[in-house]
């Protein structure tokens, strides 16, 4: 393992650093999903911030590495390569994400590339949100062909990634009372298609607007947990392959795959139990939520904000504040509960028990077939 990458995972775990921005970049969306957390947000007119103000977010951040893009649908907005060159200008970002329901082919790919083309060395990752097969996918979605249309853009993307060697294409994919039955034959499936680099999963969380969707019999979600982990190593590995030599990339995959077997064991002990997470959550610390209309959180499920414009958009200041300052506080001295894959993961991952004694040893009773 390369000296220098050991040298950052153990300062990180040492001293949590700002890691990663959620960014709603619109509070459009042409879809209606069932399980959506995020609905009562939603504003149909709402185009987001201007450019203005999130350039003077940018420049008033810290460097930190992950930029994630959401919405309503991200790709709404055609202005997605300039906001992601402010932070890349700004922050020395490593990685940019965009989740995208696929609705909008021509213009996804057309964004997917413009970014892929701002820094060869920035990891540009598009993500298509595929709940299932055709009909179980269009219903969960709440748009008649849905499917197909995001089936063409995974397509198109496959080609974005032949063309650019620093951008990724995967689907995700919310496990929900609609289409647990069928979790397991359509990841195969999208395995078997060897159009992605990587698909993920998370147990559908928050208040969707219909309750019934999240009845998801606590057994059967540990199976498909515990199912998924040997499809998912898969990808895993071959993602590290590509981007780790010698010793580091041994120690990634050991990392990488006890990490998501620690992910999926507290999702599942959250959803079926009540219970709370093995280490504290870094809300407020190494994770942060903007809203599409300026409202500054520390996670998507704390009501509390500030309002950016309220700092003339300066993100220091307001990152500063004492509501701010005191949802961080919460978040360091309580134990979470919720089942938010970023959060889980990047808390985790920054936590030295968590990272290196946990996943080791969660990944080495996997190999010797012990589950958990």
């Amino acid at each position: 393992m390369k000296i220098t990458s050991l040298t950052r995972e153990l300062s990180l775990v040492r001293h949590p650093a700002f890691d990663m921005l959620i960014f709603f970049v619109t509070g459009r969306c042409n879809s209606r999903c069932r399980h959506c957390f995020y609905w009562r947000n939603l504003d149909a007119i709402h185009e987001g911030l201007s450019l203005q103000a999130i350039e003077t977010i940018a420049s008033t951040m810290p460097k930190f590495s992950t930029l994630l893009l959401s919405g309503g649908e991200p790709t709404l907005r055609a202005d997605l390569p300039e906001i992601v060159e402010f932070f890349r200008r700004n922050n020395q970002i490593q990685s940019v994400s965009v989740p995208t329901n696929g609705l909008r082919s021509d213009s996804i790919v057309a964004i997917a590339k413009q970014i892929s083309e701002l820094d060869a060395d920035l990891l540009v990752t598009f993500n298509v949100s595929i709940d299932g097969f055709a009909e179980v996918h269009d219903y969960i979605r709440g748009v008649p062909g849905g499917y197909d249309l995001a089936m063409k853009t995974l397509h198109a993307l496959r080609q974005v990634a032949s063309e650019y060697d620093n951008f990724r294409v995967l689907v995700n994919t919310v496990i929900c009372a609609d289409n647990y039955e069928q979790i397991i034959d359509f990841a195969e499936h999208i395995k078997s298609s060897r159009l992605v680099d990587g698909h993920f999963f998370e147990i559908v969380r928050g208040d969707p607007p219909e309750g019934s969707i999240k009845a998801v019999p606590p057994a059967r979600l540990k199976a498909i947990y515990q199912k998924l982990v040997p499809l998912q190593e898969t990808y895993l590995v071959s993602m590290g392959r590509r981007r780790r030599r010698g010793l580091l990339r041994i120690w990634r995959r050991i990392s990488d795959v006890g990490n998501l077997i620690n992910r999926y064991r507290h999702q599942w002990r959250v959803y079926s139990e009540g219970a709370t997470w093995d280490f504290p959550c870094l809300a407020g610390r190494g994770i942060g939520v903007i809203d599409y209309n300026g409202q500054l959180r520390i996670c998507e499920l704390r009501d509390q904000f500030v309002d950016l414009s309220d700092y003339q958009y300066d993100f220091a200041r307001a990152w500063d504040s004492e509501v701010i300052r005191k949802e961080r506080v919460i978040a360091r001295t309580h134990l979470c509960d919720c089942t938010h894959t970023c959060f889980i993961g990047l808390s985790a991952r920054q936590n030295f028990k968590a990272r290196f004694l946990k996943a080791p040893w969660l990944y080495l009773l996997y190999k010797i077939g012990k589950g958990w």
